[in-house]
């Protein structure tokens, strides 16, 4: 730090980004600890002794270390080491981990990469709908009632939807009748790729996000999170965090776990679209939708 303050009064738009480094190396390297600890804890016993700290962190981080494989390759090369932050700062998104983010990127690129997934959330919304005809009539009042609220542009009540569950241990929104072309738009909702194994990978993904629910509940509610916790499980969940109060964000996350505590195994598939039908006609997510 001392070396940033010499650096701020040659060039303060050098030292912008030399403190960007310096605690963007403290976050990751506090992260890795926490990622350390979330695989010891995972290979010893099993996932459900995680911390939801410790859950996120595995969840989130290995992917942004990948992305950083090219500059921890190259700093150690002489000559390149001068090269490669100034070349991975103006390419922050490639080239460098959220924790070298300032404040504004964050909100530029997580935005940009939920309006990508919203669409997806359409298109799994429009497949919800054209399959609630093939569902029997004893169950289809309740779930149709869920779907002309969303359909009419409204926020479906959290008790309606919750009554709506028992619809997704059968066929066709359980995960072992759930349509190919269906599977396939919740991958890309879920950026996961799409090649073997993609029902197995998204059970498993149900189940993780069911994990991570209950240790929120368990350490104490939505309202123990930090800010930077609190907007990315709101964002992971669907909901836009930039145009929300805390208030907001807490109040979306207690329905949402309220939600997932009555989803059993049976029903797991519903947690998957949970986004869709609780978030997707939300006033704070019309920052998502594209204009032309």
């Amino acid at each position: 730090m001392r070396l940033v303050k010499r650096i701020e009064k040659w060039s303060p738009s050098t030292a912008k980004y030399a403190r960007l480094s310096v605690f963007g190396t403290k976050y990751l390297y506090k992260d890795i600890l926490v990622l350390l600890s979330a695989f010891n804890k995972y290979y010893s016993s099993d996932l459900s002794l995680l911390t939801y700290a410790e859950l996120e962190v595995k969840y989130r981080l290995p992917s942004q270390l990948f992305g950083l494989t090219p500059i921890l390759i190259f700093c150690n090369i002489p000559f390149l080491d001068l090269l490669i932050f100034p070349i991975a700062f103006m390419f922050p998104k490639y080239l460098l981990s959220e924790h070298f983010w300032t404040d504004e990127q964050i909100k530029e690129y997580w935005v940009k990469d939920q309006q990508n997934n919203f669409e997806h959330n359409m298109r799994v919304f429009e497949h919800l709908s054209l399959m609630a005809e093939e569902c029997s009539d004893d169950m289809l009042l309740k779930w149709f009632r869920v779907i002309e609220c969303l359909k009419a542009g409204n926020v479906a009540p959290v008790e309606d939807i919750i009554q709506a569950i028992p619809v997704f241990t059968m066929f066709p929104y359980n995960f072992s009748s759930l349509p190919p072309q269906h599977i396939k738009v919740l991958l890309k909702m879920y950026n996961i790729h799409r090649g073997w194994g993609r029902r197995l990978r998204l059970k498993k993904l149900a189940q993780y996000i069911q994990l991570m629910d209950k240790a929120i509940e368990s350490e104490g509610g939505p309202d123990k999170l930090n800010d930077r916790q609190l907007k990315w499980a709101c964002l992971f969940r669907g909901l836009s965090p930039f145009s929300s109060s805390r208030e907001t964000l807490v109040l979306y996350l207690q329905d949402w776990i309220k939600i997932s505590s009555k989803i059993d195994n049976d029903s797991l598939s519903f947690i998957l679209h949970c986004q869709v039908l609780l978030a997707l006609n939300r006033p704070e997510n019309d920052i998502l939708k594209k204009t032309e």
